[in-house]
């Protein structure tokens, strides 16, 4: 298919009219409804693949642990770290040593106290070579948690204990001005060893204990997933909404029409065509906030056609038009990427990190690809036949196409074949680990502002590396970079490794994120607009008047 077709038919495709006031009074009339209820629906864009938030690893996971536990320390709709479990802390003077102090009387869902122990198991857990977490390396600077993590030593020996039962100390193995964001991630949400150690199916909601502000009620697999406040909850007293419900709703034409029939209160993701129409009839209702993550596509380094071939991934990556992915197919104000870090992270800090290329003309860089491509071997004598692989979703279809088209159009149809498949959300994190794809789709929210969120994504043998590659010259400018005390030179030491990673051309950057929402009127308490990470916690909700006639 010609690349302008696809553009003509992917933005007249699901095209709307602009919502009636009738619609909207019906949506107020739905959300008065709503506020009568104190439950707020959300969609979460899809099934979690886990409620084990030491096993979270996915959005729609890491969105319910926000809720269901609580980290040492919390954040606010600014990503500031502020206090939570505990509500004070020490730091030593060589920034090796952090001692927290629990909140006086804290409490789980059931009752019980939450204690120091329960700390110290709950980072213990993370290190567990039996758990293999993916997340195991937010704790990796703790002391002695490579040899914990890779089983050469107990799980006592990682460096935290508990000096009573309401203080935790923290030891690591060099300073991290980002320890107290990890802290307060989902991966570090505070769990009940009792809990834990009572039943293996204790993610169950007739057996979870939770350390957040709600516990979970009801889990109905691809149904919804129904939390109620926890009444035990230290900030209880503060948590507006009585219930949350959540849909995995995987079609975002079938979330703009429940939201629109009063079903939704709060969308995940919308219908890209529709963006324009949605921001003229809803526009009090939409929000359109710049995301601090990547969009990206991952090459299989263990298959045959890419691991031993740069010529080829350069090329395929060369060849792929961003600005005309983010302004013709998306269209939502993301930022065309060609770095393997955003230009925003660590507040601009390694901006300038693009590819050479990505300043030539367009003209010269696709003269460049096809000579590449040629050299990699392939031609109409020889073709490349290659899936791009994603999980189902409008947006990574869209996206898949319009490359495939970009690929054809500059290689040629008989020198290249392009399918895109697409999966369910567990089964594609599944094969994405496995290794069982040519391409893939793939995506990085940084966790917290720093860009250790994206150097881990390039590591050898790392769990999130889902490229499976490995460039031993950035792993040693990393390793380099971190045990260096010198902020300028560990700053420099990082950029030279991201160059070397980048050269490799394991991953193919494509777009810096924005998120693309719509919030009822009537709900108050969540602003977007400052919240560039989109960690999102229910506990802020509340209801207002606005709008409700």
């Amino acid at each position: 298919m010609q690349l302008k077709s696809l553009i003509l038919l992917l933005s007249s495709a699901s095209l709307i009219a602009a919502c009636s006031q009738q619609s909207k009074k019906d949506t107020n009339n739905a959300a008065n409804s709503s506020a009568t209820q104190n439950k707020i629906v959300v969609d979460l864009g899809a099934d979690a693949a886990t409620l084990d938030p030491q096993m979270s690893e996915d959005s729609q996971s890491h969105r319910l642990m926000n809720d269901l536990f609580e980290g040492l320390t919390s954040y606010d709709q600014s990503n500031k770290i502020i206090p939570g479990l505990a509500d004070k802390w020490d730091i030593s003077e060589n920034g090796k040593t952090y001692t927290f102090h629990l909140r006086p009387g804290i409490k789980f869902s059931d009752g019980t106290p939450i204690t120091a122990n329960d700390v110290v198991f709950t980072y213990q857990r993370l290190a567990d070579p039996k758990v293999a977490s993916k997340y195991n390396i937010l704790i990796n600077n703790l002391t002695n948690a490579d040899d914990v993590i890779k089983g050469k030593k107990p799980l006592s020996a990682l460096g935290v204990k508990a000096l009573d039962k309401n203080t935790v100390q923290i030891s690591l193995n060099r300073p991290d001005n980002s320890f107290l964001a990890i802290a307060s991630l989902w991966n570090l949400g505070i769990v009940s060893q009792a809990n834990v150690n009572k039943s293996t199916n204790w993610t169950d909601p007739k057996n979870m204990v939770t350390s957040g502000a709600y516990k979970l009620d009801e889990h109905v697999v691809k149904g919804y997933i129904l939390e109620s406040k926890n009444p035990h909850y230290y900030g209880a007293p503060n948590v507006a909404i009585d219930q949350i419900k959540f849909m995995p709703i995987e079609d975002n034409n079938s979330s703009l029409s429940q939201y629109k029939s009063g079903d939704l209160d709060i969308t995940y993701s919308l219908p890209l065509d529709q963006y324009k129409t949605i921001k003229t009839s809803l526009g009090d209702q939409e929000h359109t906030v710049s995301l601090e993550g990547m969009y990206y596509y991952d090459f299989n380094m263990t298959s045959d056609k890419f691991k031993n071939n740069p010529k080829l991934r350069q090329a395929l990556s060369m060849a792929v038009d961003r600005h005309l992915l983010v302004k013709d197919i998306l269209g939502q104000n993301q930022v065309p990427l060609y770095s393997y870090a955003t230009d925003t992270i660590d507040d601009g800090k390694y901006a300038g990190l693009d590819y050479e290329w990505s300043q030539w003309p367009r003209e010269q860089q696709l003269a460049t690809a096809r000579e590449l491509f040629k050299q990699s071997g392939y031609s109409e004598q020889h073709p490349l036949e290659i899936k791009i692989s994603y999980n189902t979703n409008d947006m990574h279809k869209k996206v898949a196409l319009a490359i495939a088209s970009m690929w054809q159009q500059v290689f040629g149809d008989k020198s290249i074949t392009v399918a895109a498949s697409n999966q369910e959300w567990k089964t594609f994190l599944q094969a994405r680990h496995k290794g069982d794809y040519d391409i893939a789709r793939d995506a990085w929210i940084a966790d917290y502002n720093s860009i250790d969120s994206y150097t881990n994504l390039y590591q050898c043998n790392n769990p999130q590396n889902n490229s499976h590659s490995c460039t031993p010259a950035f792993d040693k400018l990393l390793l380099q970079a971190q045990n260096t005390p010198n902020a300028a030179q560990r700053e420099d030491l990082t950029r030279q490794a991201l160059q070397a990673a980048m050269q490799d051309y394991a991953v193919i950057p494509l777009y810096q994120y924005t998120y693309f929402r719509l919030i009822k009127p009537n709900i108050g308490g969540y602003t977007p607009e400052t919240n560039h990470l989109d960690h999102v916690m229910s506990k802020w909700y509340n209801f207002n008047q606005k709008g409700i006639n």
